[in-house]
């Protein structure tokens, strides 16, 4: 057995380079690992995490990770792992990012050292900012090159990567010999389901990826959330406030869970009402008599009355942040109660009572211990929706619209993931889904492009009709992931905003009073450009044609993927004013 210093381990890689002496120095490595045999530590690796419930892999080969991939290729032959190439190593992790919130186990990322590993960062950095876990595996130049100058040389005496990564994960460590893989990679899966889940790194250089495989076996446990302590004291203050209150509001948040949307028959239960910030809509329908709205970036005027009107707040799994409270101004004198699995968020709102616990526990709490009652007062009902939906019209389509044809149109089943920008704000406000976790997004960070990836990823999990709203300009940045859908005849639907110009930044622009700049893109058939891809693309001009749309494209779980090119009314002006007033003042409202 080798040891963690320059000995043993350092003569087994020297011998398997051996070969390759005439290559250069960094073809050596890759020769070397196409011939390696099945024990390396790379076999282990994969052969772990397929153990723990990893078994889809997101990524982007060549260089120092061909060790990885060669046991990838060896797995994917025997069944155990399925091998997704993604087009860029962003898209991985966007992917990885949506297999779990489709299924809720974690998928891995991978990417090169150097410049793959780094083109991951923002995409890690989202999953990190909504507590999403994902593995992260990147690989090193070989050890004893580091520090002399390698190519991509990303230790600590390049550029560092696993330092940055710190930054944007639970856990990022480096594997510097085959034994500490066993205790490195159970301290990464118990960080990433941990309290606050998140993205975990793991980075091995080649010649330890290549190297004999340790004798010692992963400690074996299952990847399951650890098992929740429950304030059992705050529980009861919450009930006994419940029953005091006359005018209670239950807020969802973003971390809210699966078990939220049985807080809609709470809220009626107890004559109360129900919000949610613009994530947390994910968690409930949205078309049930005790739902306000939401309220925050883009929210409704009936969910901000609701809650200003309120004489208690239970806010459960809420991140109390910018883009969920209007800049922190929608709250009122009253008390909150802040219930999660950590009491992380509560601190951003003065003098909220934290209650760690989850919500399936308060749930059953609020249900024992809160009679059935009238309601103490005649909430005002919320106003329907802006309508004035023109089925016949023949002008370009007005996103709020066509964010309404969706809604009745799409069955209730239909997952839609939503990317940052102009789609964002008007889906939170004008798209409504039946049935809860059918509307996603992923506002923690407000990255564009996630939405394209996630829809894969989900897709890969889910083999179900899957729809992403996107605009033209996000639509650029990534459009040619639409390849990979292709490739794997993945059911998807991209919906494009197309308004030549990156919208959210031309009306924000304007209503701030500011300068004009940057904010004009040429025309681009985004229809012609999935033909040209391999897929079913489909131009939009007018309202009329909408109801020209293949409805197996919104449905149909065995047609491939399809894309639907709305020109937009470039004049509606989306519901951002909040925001725009935020960035305009630089202070807090």
């Amino acid at each position: 057995m080798s040891s963690c210093g320059a000995g043993s381990h350092k003569e087994e890689v020297t011998e398997m380079l051996a070969i390759a002496t005439v290559d250069t120095p960094n073809e050596a490595p890759l020769r070397a690992s196409a011939a390696g045999s099945a024990g390396n530590l790379a076999d282990r690796v994969v052969d772990d995490l397929a153990a723990f419930g990893v078994t889809k892999y997101f990524g982007v080969p060549g260089g120092a990770i061909e060790p990885l991939f060669g046991a990838l290729a060896r797995k994917e032959r025997a069944g155990l792992v399925e091998v997704i190439p993604m087009r860029s190593e962003a898209a991985a992790a966007f992917a990885a990012d949506g297999y779990f919130r489709a299924t809720g186990r974690m998928a891995a990322c991978t990417a090169t050292t150097g410049p793959g590993t780094s083109n991951l960062l923002t995409a890690v950095m989202s999953a990190h900012a909504d507590r999403i876990p994902m593995i992260v595996l990147t690989p090193q130049v070989a050890l004893k090159k580091q520090g002399r100058g390698a190519l991509q040389d990303s230790s600590s005496d390049g550029y560092d990567l696993p330092r940055m990564l710190d930054e944007c994960t639970r856990y990022s460590t480096t594997v510097t010999c085959p034994e500490q893989w066993p205790h490195k990679l159970s301290r990464a899966l118990a960080r990433a389901e941990g309290g606050q889940m998140g993205p975990v790194h793991l980075s091995l250089p080649s010649d330890v990826l290549s190297g004999v495989a340790p004798e010692t076996p992963t400690r074996p446990f299952a990847v399951t959330r650890p098992a929740q302590a429950v304030d059992e004291r705050g529980v009861a203050e919450l009930v006994r406030a419940v029953n005091e209150a006359r005018r209670p509001v239950i807020y969802v948040g973003d971390d809210a869970g699966e078990r939220a949307h049985a807080l809609l028959d709470i809220a009626m239960r107890v004559g109360g009402r129900v919000v949610t910030s613009p994530g947390g809509k994910r968690w409930i329908g949205h078309v049930h008599p005790a739902y306000s709205g939401v309220i925050g970036f883009s929210g409704h005027v009936s969910a901000r009355d609701a809650v200003m009107s309120a004489d208690l707040v239970i806010a459960f799994g809420a991140t109390f942040d910018e883009l969920s409270t209007s800049a922190w101004s929608v709250l009122p004198d009253v008390p909150v109660f802040a219930v999660d699995r950590h009491a992380e968020h509560a601190y951003r709102i003065a003098g909220a009572r934290a209650v760690v616990a989850d919500t399936g526990s308060v749930v059953e709490a609020l249900w024992h211990g809160v009679p059935a009652r009238v309601p103490a007062v005649d909430w005002e009902r919320p106003p329907p929706r802006p309508s004035g939906f023109r089925e016949l019209s023949t002008g370009p389509v007005h996103p709020s619209e066509l964010m309404q044809w969706l809604g009745r149109t799409l069955p209730p089943d239909v997952v839609v993931h939503v990317d940052a920008g102009n789609g964002f704000s008007w889906s939170t406000r004008d798209l409504d889904r039946p049935s809860p976790d059918t509307y996603r997004v992923a506002m923690g960070l407000s990255t564009m492009c996630w939405a394209i990836s996630a829809t894969i990823g989900a897709a890969v999990g889910r083999q179900r009709r899957t729809l992403c709203i996107a605009g033209d300009g996000a639509m650029l940045m990534s459009s040619l992931e639409l390849t990979v859908a292709v490739e794997r005849r993945l059911p998807v639907t991209y919906v494009v905003l197309n308004d030549s110009g990156l919208g959210m930044v031309r009306h924000g622009q304007r209503l701030a009073g500011a300068e004009s700049i940057a904010h004009e893109i040429p025309c681009v058939n985004f229809d012609e450009l999935a033909r040209a891809c391999g897929a079913t693309g489909v131009r939009v001009t007018t309202q009329r044609e909408l109801r020209d749309v293949p409805m197996r494209f919104l449905a149909d779980d065995r047609a491939g993927p399809c894309v639907v090119d709305v020109r937009i009314d470039r004049v509606a002006v989306p519901p951002i004013g909040d925001r725009v007033m935020g960035l305009a003042s630089g202070v807090s409202k």
